[in-house]
């Protein structure tokens, strides 16, 4: 009889022992795991596809220009900012706007910040840089740079508030 309790002792101080290795080793992941810091990124940062990287600075300015005018020509100024939310942009747009941004630094479309929404202009550059981070995580994370112009046209994933905020960043330079 003692020797049975004295096995049972042994098998329950063995338990003990393994569950506080296991709590201390849990509590050394807990602290290396930590909240992940993302760096910040930039415009510079992003990869277009090739064909957008080898346009000449005029092809891009007048893709830029083109863009932009349909941009006001959708008159997002005038619309509810909940419009602003409604997916109508492709990823071969945006991927000209983010090069135009990191070739043409000196080059800027002949419009001012009044064709951006009240909405837009009213965010605070905190937020505007906040909202960009988020833009340029989206086109790392969705934007396939190996598919060609026609791929990329179909892939209407971007919303007017996201070009807005790329076309305002272009133009608050």
């Amino acid at each position: 009889m003692n020797m049975v309790f004295l096995i049972i002792g042994i098998v329950v101080l063995l338990i003990v022992i393994i569950l506080i290795l296991l709590q201390l080793n849990s509590g050394k992941n807990k602290k290396n795991v930590k909240k992940a810091n993302y760096s910040k990124m930039r415009m510079d940062d992003l990869i277009v596809p090739k064909k957008i990287e080898e346009m000449n600075s005029y092809s891009l300015f007048q893709s830029c220009k083109i863009i932009t005018d349909s941009y006001i020509a959708l008159n997002y100024m005038n619309k509810p900012a909940s419009s602003l939310d409604k997916i109508e942009w492709h990823s071969w747009q945006v991927s000209i706007l983010i090069q135009f941004s990191k070739v043409d630094k000196d080059l800027i479309p002949p419009y001012d910040i009044t064709l951006f929404n009240k909405m837009i202009l009213s965010l605070s550059s905190e937020v505007i840089e906040r909202e960009m981070q988020k833009i340029f995580r989206k086109y790392v994370n969705h934007v396939n740079i190996e598919k060609n112009r026609d791929e990329l046209s179909k892939e209407i994933i971007w919303t007017a508030r996201e070009v807005s905020l790329i076309l305002y960043s272009i133009l608050k330079k």
